[in-house]
C-alpha cells in the first residue's frame, strides 16, 4: 500500500459523525413517517424505526424529550418528529436523535409554533424577569375574549360571586380564524391606551391547535410583552399550552381559573383577615406578657442593682469630668485673653497712627513714604500727615545732612 493512510474504524465513524453533526440541514430536520418496534425502556429512552413505504430508519427519544410527550406514541402510529441526525460511532449506525414528536397531520402549524417560541425565547419574551405582579385587589378588570362564548360567561360569573365591587369592562373579539390575532392586540391595546384596567385577562374556551392559533400568533405576543397592564393568558385547558400562555405575566389552566387568580374571593379574605388580625392580638399580648413578666423578675434580681449602681456611678464621674473639663476651659480661655491684650498693646505702639498722636508726621511723594532726603529734588510737590490732618507743599530748597 505504500504510503496511504490506513484508517480505524472508530475513526472513520468519528469523522462521518463530525460531517453529519457540522451539516446544517441534518443537524434540526422534521421528518415524517410511520412508528414501528416502539420500546419504552426502564431507563426512560424510546427506541424506535421510523419507516414509510420505501425506507426505514432507526430512531432515539432520550428521557428528558420523552417525557415531555403530550400522547403515548404506538406502533402504525403516523407521526412528525423534529430532532438531529447523528452516528453512533460503536456501531457505526446513524440515527435519528428525537427531541420532539406530534402526530401526523398538524406538522406545518406546530413547525411554525416551534420556530415562533425559539424567535420570542430568544428575545427575552418569556424571561421571568419581565413578568409583572398581579394587583393584589384589582378595581377594575379588563377582559378580551369572544363576547358571545363560554370563556366570557364564565370569567363574568366568578369574579361577579368572588367580588361585586370589582368593575368589569369586556373587549369582544373574535377568538379564532382569519383577523383574530389582530383584534386581541387591538383589544390589549385599548386597555393600555385608555389606563382603564388594572389587570387584563385574555383567552377562550379549548380547542384544536387550529382553533387556538390566534393565540400562538407573533402579533398577539407583541402585543402581550409590551403591555404596561399585567396580563394573564387562560387559553384552552390544562393541557394547552399556547405562545401567548409563556409571554403574558401568568397562565391560568382555563378562564375560570383566571377570575379565581385575578379576583380574591371577598368573604374568604375577610375572614382571613379577621383571622390574622386576632392570632396577631394573641400573639402580642402573649409577647408583650412574657417580657413584663422577664423584666420584673430583673429588675428585683441582684444583677439589675448591680447595674444600676454602676450607671449611677458612671453618671457622677460624667458629672465630675465635666467640672474638671469647665475648669480647664475657663484656665485656657483666661491665659489666652491675657495673651490676646498683650499682643494688642504691642499692635498699638508699632501702630504709625500712635506715633502721629505723639506730634510726630510722615512725608510722602506720588503715594510712597519719603525716608531721606535724597529721594527729594526742588519742585517736589509733596504730603505731610499729621494726626488731624495733611498739608501739600512743595520743595524751594534741599539741606543735606
Amino acid at each position: 500500500m505504500g504510503s496511504t493512510k490506513i484508517f480505524t474504524v472508530k475513526e472513520i465513524n468519528h469523522y462521518i459523525k463530525n460531517i453529519l453533526d457540522n451539516d446544517v440541514i441534518l443537524s434540526n430536520l422534521y421528518i415524517k413517517g410511520e412508528i414501528s418496534n416502539y420500546k419504552l425502556h426502564s431507563s426512560g429512552h424510546a427506541y424506535f424505526t421510523l419507516k414509510d413505504h420505501d425506507s426505514k430508519m432507526k430512531c432515539v427519544m432520550f428521557k428528558g424529550s420523552a417525557g415531555k410527550l403530550k400522547f403515548m406514541p404506538e406502533d402504525g402510529m403516523a407521526v412528525v418528529i423534529q430532532g438531529y441526525l447523528s452516528v453512533y460511532e460503536r456501531d457505526g449506525n446513524y440515527q435519528l436523535y428525537a427531541t420532539d414528536m406530534i402526530p401526523e397531520g398538524i406538522g406545518a402549524l406546530y413547525k411554525a409554533y416551534e420556530q415562533l417560541k425559539v424567535k420570542l425565547a430568544a428575545l427575552g419574551y418569556f424571561e421571568e424577569a419581565t413578568k409583572k405582579p398581579l394587583p393584589f385587589l384589582p378595581k377594575t378588570v379588563g377582559i378580551v375574549t369572544s363576547g358571545t362564548g363560554a370563556a366570557v360567561r364564565d370569567i363574568i360569573s366568578i369574579i361577579r360571586r368572588r367580588n361585586t365591587m370589582v368593575n368589569i369592562i369586556l373587549y369582544p373579539v373574535q377568538v379564532q380564524g382569519e383577523g383574530a390575532a389582530k383584534e386581541i392586540a387591538q383589544g390589549i391595546e385599548y386597555f393600555n391606551i385608555h389606563n382603564n384596567a388594572d389587570v387584563i385577562i385574555i383567552g377562550r374556551g379549548g380547542g384544536s391547535i387550529e382553533e387556538l392559533w390566534a393565540f400562538n400568533e407573533e402579533v398577539t405576543a407583541n402585543a402581550i410583552v409590551h403591555s404596561k397592564i399585567p396580563i394573564v393568558s387562560a387559553v384552552g385547558h390544562e393541557t394547552d399550552f399556547t405562545i401567548a400562555d409563556f409571554v403574558a405575566d401568568l397562565r391560568a389552566a382555563t378562564p375560570s381559573a383566571a377570575a379565581e387568580l385575578v379576583v380574591l374571593d371577598k368573604q374568604a379574605l375577610a375572614a382571613r383577615l379577621n383571622q390574622s388580625q386576632y392570632m396577631l392580638n394573641n400573639s402580642m399580648n402573649r409577647f408583650l406578657q412574657e417580657k413584663r413578666t422577664k423584666i420584673e423578675y430583673i429588675s428585683k434580681g441582684n444583677a439589675f442593682r448591680q447595674i444600676e449602681q454602676r450607671i449611677h456611678n458612671l453618671m457622677q464621674t460624667v458629672d465630675m469630668c465635666n467640672k474638671s473639663m469647665n475648669y480647664s476651659m475657663m484656665q485656657i480661655i483666661n491665659s489666652n485673653k491675657n495673651k490676646l491684650i498683650n499682643n494688642i498693646e504691642k499692635l498699638d505702639i508699632l501702630n504709625p497712627a500712635s506715633v502721629l498722636l505723639r506730634g510726630y508726621s510722615y512725608t510722602s511723594k506720588k503715594g510712597k513714604i519719603v525716608t531721606s532726603v535724597k529721594q527729594l529734588a526742588v519742585a517736589d510737590k509733596i504730603e505731610v500727615q499729621f494726626k488731624d490732618g495733611n498739608i501739600v507743599a512743595e520743595i524751594n530748597s534741599l539741606i543735606n545732612i
